[in-house]
């Protein structure tokens, strides 16, 4: 699986360990892209994985302060947005349009 292993990198994790952990948020952050797209879409279209990786990064660093909206430790801060996927919105927006124009195409008879 290419997230997963785009996710180990972007995270600096190494081995099996956190797989599983790893595995099941991208499937959750894959469900979030996919709730933009009308029923029966199972999959996540190639060009939108990287808001799958970026969403599964953004979750990952939010373990163990998931009810906090900042967090401060150590002279390191960190402040978490209500929707992670919320930065992402215009470009599944985007995306979805480039569709739904390819699929709108115009036939004239000459």
């Amino acid at each position: 699986m290419a997230v997963l292993d785009d996710v180990k990198v972007l995270l600096d994790v190494s081995g099996s360990d956190l797989d599983e952990k790893l595995t099941l948020m991208i499937s959750f952050a894959e469900r979030r892209v996919l709730s933009f797209f009308p029923s029966g879409v199972t999959d996540v279209p190639d060009a939108l994985l990287f808001v799958v990786t970026e969403l599964t990064v953004a979750r990952f660093n939010r373990v163990g302060n998931e009810s906090m909206s900042s967090f401060s430790q150590d002279g390191e801060s960190f402040s978490f947005s209500e929707s992670d996927v919320a930065p992402y919105v215009a470009d599944i927006r985007a995306y979805l349009g480039s569709v739904d124009d390819a699929k709108n195409g115009v036939v004239r008879f000459l």
